[in-house]
């Protein structure tokens, strides 16, 4: 393979990726009574990412509580249009271990950098609610 062909520098890509995704995004829903409410909804599941923790960790240790915060990248396939504010669940390994249970919840802040192979999506774990 040369350079050159990103779809065959994209599956190269692809093929190194050892975790899966869900993606949600809240839309607006009317009920009953006309009354109009957000909900999330599934927008992409069973996606093969990569999850890079390389990000800076602000998590901290008090008497009351274990406070996680730290910043990390998602590498996704190019194709998917993802936008600020959606939210991930990302099962670490899951592409090679469907039934393993560590998974991350993040959330996308910014706009991802995408790119002819992979797009960069910066998430932010901890407080989402």
């Amino acid at each position: 393979m040369g350079f050159g062909n990103p779809s065959a520098e994209r599956a190269a890509i692809e093929r190194t990726y050892e975790d899966t995704a869900t993606v949600t995004r809240t839309a607006p829903q009317t009920g009953a009574n006309n009354i109009t409410k957000s909900v999330p909804s599934v927008v992409y599941s069973a996606i093969i990412c990569a999850l890079s923790q390389s990000g800076s960790d602000k998590s901290q240790q008090t008497k009351a509580q274990n406070k996680i915060e730290y910043d990390a990248v998602i590498f996704l396939p190019p194709t998917l249009s993802i936008l600020p504010g959606d939210k991930i669940a990302l099962k670490r390994f899951g592409r090679y271990s469907p039934d393993s249970p560590i998974i991350y919840d993040f959330e996308v802040v910014g706009r991802p950098a995408v790119y002819p192979t992979h797009q960069e999506v910066k998430v932010k774990d901890g407080d989402l609610s």
